[in-house]
């Protein structure tokens, strides 16, 4: 019988637990798209509190996920992403009272960390077939799309910020969801391949 890869056979062992955590991360953003689609004339203050609450819950997330997945590549890229994430929502939530220019600021430099190392713990994955990396790279390189394209318009105004936070959080948020998808079924299959 051949030797599997290490990272391949760590992952399966782990496939089918942590399938649904950018599953959950994904519809708590596509939620928070919704939100933002249907009320975007928003105040600044209650803007603040929504992105403060979204960032603290992707960045425990993420950090549980990054934990979970330890010994299958990854692993620091999640957690340093998760606490970047708790950190924004934690400075966000001491000092609400900010200019929206701040806000902006801050979001969009989130979003560029958050991208970044979104993309680089997904492309870690490639090497494990059928992982669904692709999906975790696209989510990645959208929000470090947007948060260029933040940091570009820091004089767009707070709710053409809502506007593209909304519709980025909704494509981010299926992507999300279709790479849990494919978790889970690579980690059926290989489950049923070892046994």
């Amino acid at each position: 019988m051949a030797t599997q890869d290490p990272i391949l056979t760590a992952f399966s062992t782990t496939a089918k637990q942590v399938w649904y955590w950018p599953v959950i991360r994904g519809l708590v953003a596509i939620l928070f798209g919704i939100v933002a689609l249907v009320w975007p004339e928003i105040t600044a203050v209650v803007f603040i509190w929504i992105v403060a609450i979204f960032t603290l819950v992707d960045g425990l997330f993420e950090i549980v996920e990054g934990i979970r997945r330890r010994g299958t590549g990854g692993t620091a890229a999640l957690v340093t992403v998760g606490l970047v994430s708790v950190a924004v929502g934690v400075v966000l939530l001491v000092w609400p009272g900010k200019t929206a220019e701040v806000l902006v600021w801050i979001v969009g430099l989130w979003a560029v960390v958050l991208g970044i190392f979104q993309t680089v713990a997904s492309i870690e994955l490639r090497k494990v077939p059928g992982s669904g990396w692709g999906w975790g790279v696209f989510a990645g390189l959208l929000s470090l799309v947007f948060g260029l394209l933040v940091l570009f318009n820091v004089g767009a105004g707070v709710v053409s910020i809502v506007w593209i936070l909304a519709i980025l959080a909704l494509v981010w948020g299926v992507s999300l969801v279709l790479f849990g998808f494919q978790i889970r079924s690579l980690g059926r299959k290989v489950g049923q391949i070892s046994y």
